[in-house]
């Protein structure tokens, strides 16, 4: 069975159809997901709903391949007019570094402004650039001490939040952009992770059963 991985993550519908219509024009085989926004039980923040374009995994780098081809020669016409015609150097260097963060078109376009004024910009430098940023992404979330301790607290009180906690904290990962997934947390972390989930279960399951035996004697 072909495994298909997250390609693109689009926050705006419009362009996670255009993204779509293109695949199709391609003859690119796809999967479409949409993931809800919600809570995060760890850090307690919202989760920004999101429209999701995933691919067959042997096919990541033949299409992000097909994107940079096209975005170069998309670059030859483009409007003079352009937002990044007016980003400093610093401002371009730094979509080098984060070209996740950016269009294909955004990310060719900078390279070409910064040469045409005179920076060097050759292809090591630029994998330099991606294995430092793969390499930042791919470190765990800093510590999550205190919903650690919250956690255990709910655990041992039996609640499911307690539960939720655990498993965020054991089970997120994150995707990075060449396709390979990573955990989110530190391995010391989710250690704490599984071990809150497994103690909620068992108090969860001891108050169940209190509850029965005491239905029982009365």
């Amino acid at each position: 069975m072909d495994e298909f991985v997250t390609f693109k993550e689009f926050a705006d519908e419009e362009h996670f159809i255009e993204f779509t219509q293109f695949l199709e024009q391609k003859n690119i085989r796809f999967q479409t997901e949409i993931s809800n926004g919600a809570i995060d039980p760890v850090s307690m923040r919202a989760v920004q709903r999101l429209f999701l374009v995933k691919i067959e995994k042997e096919n990541f780098t033949p299409i992000q391949k097909l994107l940079e081809n096209l975005a170069q020669e998309s670059i030859e016409d483009i409007d003079p007019d352009h937002y990044l015609f007016q980003f400093s150097d610093e401002e371009l260097f730094e979509i080098l570094s984060k070209p996740d963060e950016w269009s294909e078109l955004d990310y060719k376009l900078a390279q070409k402004i910064l040469q045409d004024r005179g920076h060097v910009v050759g292809s090591e430098y630029l994998k330099y650039l991606k294995k430092e940023r793969l390499e930042m992404l791919a470190k765990p979330e800093p510590s999550q001490a205190k919903f650690i301790w919250a956690g255990y607290i709910f655990a041992v009180l039996g609640g499911l939040l307690g539960i939720a906690i655990g498993w965020g904290i054991y089970f997120s990962q994150k995707r990075l952009p060449n396709g390979s997934v990573v955990y989110s947390y530190s391995e010391d972390d989710r250690k704490h992770g599984k071990r809150i989930i497994t103690i909620g279960f068992v108090m969860m399951f001891l108050l169940i059963l209190i509850k029965i035996l005491t239905q029982y004697s009365e």
